[in-house]
């Protein structure tokens, strides 16, 4: 499985695949939307992402409209979108639900929280 940590702090990235490795995830890290759009689309389309773990404050496309663009293109209709954000506002909840995203993890992350929501979307360990 292939999980994509979108994230413009390096050292969150860094942490989120020290947890998603163990659970049989091949991660690839980008450090804002722009980076992992990119990414995405240069990616081969024969080993999609199953996942993208992704924070809502960065710099040149945040993860709002990440989720936007992601959404929009059908090639990516299959790739599940986890916001992971200090932001808990019902506000932002409800526009990265309606842009697309599929389920919302609050910082901090811990193991036994992304395990959670990853079985949630579908991931078994």
């Amino acid at each position: 499985m292939k999980m994509l940590i979108v994230d413009d702090s390096k050292a969150m990235r860094t942490f989120l695949s020290s947890l998603a490795q163990p659970m049989h995830f091949a991660v690839t890290e980008a450090a804002d939307g722009r980076d992992a759009l990119d990414t995405m689309i240069k990616n081969d389309p024969r080993e999609p992402y199953n996942i993208a773990l992704v924070d809502w404050d960065m710099p040149r496309m945040n993860g709002l409209e990440f989720v936007q663009h992601i959404r929009r293109n059908r090639d990516f209709n299959e790739v599940k979108i986890l916001m992971v954000t200090t932001s808990n506002s019902i506000e932002r909840i409800s526009q990265a639900l309606e842009a697309g995203a599929n389920d919302f993890l609050m910082k901090p992350v811990t193991k036994d929280n992304l395990a959670e929501k990853l079985q949630i979307l579908g991931f078994e360990e």
